[in-house]
This record gives structure tokens, C-alpha cells and sequence, in this order.
């Protein structure tokens, strides 16, 4: 019987623990970001980081000075921004759409460019769907009206982040590169 207390009070604490420290963001690293360190100072790598993404066709959402961070509208990939393994793993159907953030970060050594572009598809249906399944009352009061009066179409898409595009994280980090090298230093 103790033993079952014991486990019964155990499981649930490292459970939390776990979900507790998976939670924990250290920032940019190259596990979760491609990485370049460019010469020049942060605000000119900011500068050159805004017209490479432009350049590449990412309109800009969100600039952030103080945390060097850019951070695009989502836009949907052309065919040519499509690799292969992303159009096997997605179905054809299915809405897609990427959005690229670019972290600036002075360091001792110089400063580093952080790029990620998060390929994300939408799942709108399949998670009302299990959002119904796994609802904690089963009367019928919830409506689709109901749940969407609320908010617009955008306002309660749901996406979910399937992959990242790397070859679109190099050639807008490369793109950050030769324009700093460009610049008359």
C-alpha cells in the first residue's frame, strides 16, 4: 500500500517537473536557430537583417530594438520556397504558411545573427475536433457559432508548427552577410 502512495505521489511530481523545466527558454542557440556571426555591429546587422528579408519576400510584422529581434507577417511559401520533404509531410489541401525571425545578439567576439523559419500548416478542424472529443461536459451547448462569435476567421485559425525551412534560414543569412560585407566599413 505504500509503495502505491509513494508512486502515486511520485509519477505526478516529476511529471511536473518536467513540463515545469521544458518550459525554460535560454534564448537563441544553434540547436534551435541557424546561426552567423557577421562583422559588424548590431545596428547595421539589424538594418542589414530588415532589407535581406524584404529582399527574400518576407514582409516585416514586428521590430524589436531593444531585444534585436524581426519577426515576419506569415506568408505562404511559393512552389520554389517549397522543399520536397515539406510537401511530402503536408498534404496538398492543407493552407501553409512560414514566418521567419531574425535575433541580432552582441557579443564579445562580434555579433551573431540568428535566423529561424517556422513552416507551420493549419489545423483549425482537426483541433476543434479533438477540443470536442475531449471536452469536459457532454451537453450539447457549445455550438459553432458559439465557439467562433467571438473572433474573426484569423482570430481562431489554429496553426501548428510542423518543421523548419532551412534552406530559407541560410540563403536569408547569407543575404544578412553580403550586404554587412557590401558596406564600406
Amino acid at each position: 500500500m505504500q509503495i502505491h502512495r509513494l508512486h502515486n505521489g511520485i509519477v505526478p511530481a516529476a511529471a511536473i517537473l518536467l513540463a515545469a523545466g521544458s518550459c525554460v527558454s535560454t534564448g537563441p542557440s544553434p540547436l534551435t536557430y541557424s546561426v552567423q556571426s557577421v562583422s559588424d555591429g548590431r545596428d547595421s546587422a539589424m538594418d542589414a537583417a530588415e532589407i535581406a528579408l524584404t529582399e527574400l519576400g518576407f514582409a516585416i510584422a514586428r521590430r524589436d530594438l531593444r531585444t534585436g529581434t524581426l519577426v515576419s507577417a506569415p506568408s505562404e511559401p511559393t512552389e520554389g520556397d517549397m522543399r520536397e520533404a515539406h510537401a511530402r509531410r503536408i498534404s496538398s489541401d492543407t493552407p501553409v504558411r512560414r514566418i521567419a525571425e531574425v535575433r541580432v545578439e552582441g557579443a564579445a567576439e562580434g555579433t551573431q545573427v540568428f535566423c529561424k523559419v517556422s513552416v507551420q500548416k493549419q489545423v483549425t478542424q482537426s483541433y476543434r475536433l479533438f477540443q470536442a472529443a475531449h471536452s469536459a461536459t457532454d451537453a450539447p451547448g457549445e455550438t459553432a457559432i458559439d465557439r467562433d462569435a467571438a473572433g474573426t476567421a484569423a482570430q481562431t485559425t489554429v496553426w501548428q508548427t510542423v518543421s523548419r525551412d532551412k534552406v530559407a534560414e541560410r540563403a536569408i543569412l547569407a543575404a544578412i552577410a553580403k550586404r554587412i560585407d557590401a558596406q564600406p566599413h
